[in-house]
């Protein structure tokens, strides 16, 4: 009788285990915090007097005043412009010969609609690093670019671009203080929350008490918390079937003996 009740034990128990694949990722994701994101943050001191910082400034930060040809392409824009081909060559024609012409209607709406959110054109993947300022003029016929000097873009992107600390939140100010903190030569960043404020602007240039702080992506983790869980309940799972086992078999040798 014993021996039946104790593989009737097993038994129970390996069947309670069995579905830990299911249930222990889906406890491991429900009690846990909030996730972590993937990246690591730090900042740098920058200034707009020192001539390296400008072009670390545009490189890092210039996104929020121009925009590279390359990225007027289904590829890069998700379909975000109506004839990408005849704009990115108008934009690039501009960037050659000062001026540039188009006839195509959606050429016209596109090149009106990049005017609006940028002031400057450039060419990441060219032979120059120059940046030109443009505009657009006869409802989107013409476009004339003019070169443009690093200082006056960096100007331009700290003007419109830059956060002004005393201007956020209590939250965001916390989110943008922890990367202050772990900035140092011997920290490895700060890695905020998924849901922290301020995380969905990151990276940044914040201006605090004078200060102009460029924060940027230092490193990249990989988390494996939800893997995790599945691993160990796989685990789990198999010490289950194994107590079924072992059950079955007590219970056949209990009968066998009676």
């Amino acid at each position: 009788m014993r021996l039946r009740k104790l593989a009737l034990l097993l038994a129970v128990v390996g069947l309670v285990c069995l579905p830990a694949p299911v249930y222990l990722p889906a406890l491991a994701e429900a009690t846990s915090p909030p996730p972590q994101t993937s990246q690591s943050y730090r900042a740098e001191t920058v200034s707009l007097a020192n001539q390296s910082d400008v072009e670390t400034i545009v490189s890092r930060h210039g996104r929020t005043v121009s925009i590279s040809v390359h990225q007027v392409s289904h590829r890069y824009s998700a379909g975000g412009y109506r004839a990408p081909n005849e704009t990115r060559e108008t934009l690039a024609a501009a960037m050659r010969n000062g001026t540039a012409r188009t006839a195509a209607a959606g050429a016209r709406a596109d090149l009106q609609a990049i005017a609006r959110n940028n002031t400057y054109v450039h060419d990441a993947y060219g032979e120059r690093q120059q940046y030109y300022r443009f505009s657009v003029e006869e409802n989107g016929s013409v476009v004339t670019a003019r070169n443009a000097t690093l200082q006056r873009v960096a100007n331009a992107t700290v003007e419109r671009g830059a956060y002004r600390y005393e201007n956020l939140s209590p939250e965001a100010r916390e989110t943008v203080d922890r990367i202050l903190r772990n900035s140092s030569d011997e920290d490895f960043g700060y890695r905020p929350r998924v849901n922290d404020a301020f995380v969905d602007r990151l990276p940044a240039l914040v201006e605090k008490d004078g200060t102009l702080h460029s924060i940027t992506v230092y490193g990249h983790v990989d988390d494996f918390g939800f893997g995790a869980a599945l691993v160990v309940g796989l685990g789990v799972a198999g010490v289950g079937a194994v107590l079924i086992l072992v059950g079955g078999v007590l219970y056949a040798v209990a009968w066998w003996r009676e």
